[in-house]
């Protein structure tokens, strides 16, 4: 038996010191129970503490690593590849893309990852090649130029940015020969129908937390990309695939394009024929070309398609105020835009979703600090939902103090919807409906010039007087207007559009004094066979010499 020290006993004299403990009581070594004690703790015990018991997290810490070289390169394209099935997706569900259209861009990813996948198997251990790639000043010498994409500045694009996602998608919507343009992928890109603007955040934290920083900054966009700048990309990007893969692209679908250009410029239609005739006149056949010089904008098929409408405007339609009477009522010049009327129900169509009293997705991600001190209280309301919806990362909050201040609006009942007014109910229709009003609206204004079959020395024809715009200074404010909606449509700058129709109003007036030559040679070949060439005939050709040296489509009064 276990005897445990502590004081006297003291009952009936006893002295005894030792005691026992039996169901929970203590009895000394004699038998005496000791009142009002029980199992208690024991001061000799005081300050002891039971084992410690570690547990290994060696899993947990090996699934929170960053990853580094080869590892990190796959979790990347795995990422990056995740990105382009939601761009795909949202295409072919949400705006009406063929459900082919998927196993095209499937294609077209599977030959630009065999680079990569050749690139990352002839890479050497992980932290030896990731330090390689971050601390060597040496330039790489290896054979990944072959496999490289090279860009205009000469510098290969070894990993994929998450603009070539989108230039993915156009390029085999011109496969598809789909109808589509740089400014739709752009619109789309603004009004964020399609994931780009913060698009590492849909990406599962799992996998985003393996990729370094510098990877995930190549996923991680904050900026708008400019149009002219997402036009180059695109156009690389064509020409490299046909440079590396030999693919043999076919010509944009003109035909369709022109007629939505036609529509959305509010244009007469007799501008479609006359484009034609100009495409025939220069031979431009709207097609990618490798061999091409493609640094020249003019060699870019949709630039080419919009020079030609912003010309066949220019002759049928001018933007001056000058009298041109046509031969015959037949001609397409019969009929006079007015282009104040033009002007007005264009900005009238821009603000249709502002005029509602909505923000507008396409200009709440252009907002700015001077634009939110001019806001309604629905409109701050509006901006700040997109805000959290957009920037927000839900994966990182891990304070629990967060939960206390809920970031999202509490639930009001909504107030009864009222009629709008007469004034807004074009502006509150969908864009279709409010793309065709605003064709009627021009339409239904257009101005009647006078036929006359019999032209006196000083009446005008309709092309005569056409005015030649070289500089941005030179544009007049209808002008302006024009060229400005024209280059957005075209996917390039003002000052690029007015460059490419200098050019081409150029290479028309070359093209007609070249024909025209042609023909006065062969006049005088003809004349010297048969061997009359009177006087007169002599004088017709001096006449015809004269009027080819004045020739100047551009010339202006």
């Amino acid at each position: 038996m276990e005897y445990v020290t502590r004081g006297v006993c003291g009952q009936e004299g006893c002295r005894e010191r030792r005691y026992y403990l039996d169901n929970g009581l203590w009895f000394c070594r004699r038998g005496h129970l000791q009142e009002g004690r029980q199992i208690e703790e024991d001061p000799d015990d005081f300050g002891t503490q039971g084992k410690k018991h570690r547990v290994k997290k060696d899993k947990e810490e090996r699934s929170q690593k960053t990853y580094r070289g080869r590892k990190a390169h796959t979790v990347f394209l795995q990422a990056y590849q995740l990105i382009l099935w939601k761009q795909c997706h949202a295409l072919i569900h949400d705006h009406g893309f063929p459900e082919q259209f998927e196993a095209v861009l499937r294609d077209l990813w599977a030959l630009r990852l065999q680079d990569f996948t050749l690139r990352i198997n002839a890479t050497t251990d992980d932290e030896e090649d990731d330090d390689r790639e971050l601390f060597s000043s040496q330039p790489e010498t290896d054979s990944s130029d072959d496999l490289g994409f090279k860009s205009r500045g000469g510098r290969y694009l070894e990993w994929p940015r998450l603009l070539d996602s989108v230039g993915l998608c156009y390029l085999a919507a011109i496969l598809m020969r789909l109808p589509v343009c740089v400014s739709d992928f752009h619109r789309l890109i603004i009004r964020q129908d399609i994931p780009y603007i913060r698009v590492a955040k849909s990406i599962p934290h799992e996998m985003r937390d393996k990729l370094p920083p510098e990877l995930v900054a190549r996923l991680d966009v904050l900026q708008l990309p400019k149009l002219e700048t997402l036009h180059r990309a695109f156009v690389d990007l064509v020409l490299q695939y046909q440079q590396r893969f030999e693919i043999a692209l076919p010509p944009i679908n003109s035909n369709i394009i022109l007629y939505r250009h036609i529509k959305r410029l509010a244009i007469p239609i007799d501008v479609y024929e006359t484009v034609r005739f100009l495409k025939g006149l220069l031979g431009f056949n709207y097609a990618f070309d490798a061999t091409a010089k493609q640094k020249r904008i003019i060699n870019q098929p949709e630039v080419q398609l919009m020079a030609l409408i912003v010309v066949a405007t220019k002759l049928l339609f001018p933007f001056d105020d000058l009298e041109r009477h046509p031969a015959t009522a037949k001609e397409p010049a019969t009929q006079a835009i007015n282009w104040s009327l033009w002007a007005r129900a264009q900005t009238h169509f821009n603000r249709r979703e502002s005029a509602s009293g909505k923000i507008g997705k396409e200009q709440v991600i252009q907002l700015t600090d001077k634009d939110v001190l001019n806001m309604a209280p629905s409109q701050l309301d509006e901006y700040m939902d997109w805000y959290e919806s957009n920037w927000i990362d839900s994966f990182r909050l891990v304070n629990p103090v967060a939960d206390m201040f809920a970031t999202n609006r509490t639930t009001e009942t909504p107030a009864p919807p009222q009629a709008p007014p007469p004034s807004t109910l074009a502006t509150a229709a969908d864009p279709e409906e409010a793309l065709n009003s605003l064709v009627h609206t021009v339409m239904q204004e257009l101005q009647t010039n006078e036929v006359n079959p019999d032209p006196e020395e000083d009446d005008r024809r309709p092309g005569s007087w056409y005015w030649r715009y070289r500089w941005e200074s030179q544009l007049t404010d209808t002008a302006r207007s024009f060229y400005e909606l024209a280059a957005q449509l075209a996917a390039v700058s003002l000052q690029t559009l007015i460059h490419a129709v200098t050019v081409t109003e150029y290479r028309i007036a070359k093209t007609i004094e070249d024909k025209r030559r042609a023909e006065y040679f062969s006049q005088v070949m003809d004349l010297d066979m048969e061997g009359d060439a009177d006087e007169d005939s002599i004088d017709g050709m001096d006449e015809l010499d004269e009027q080819l040296t004045e020739l100047d489509v551009g010339g202006g009064p």
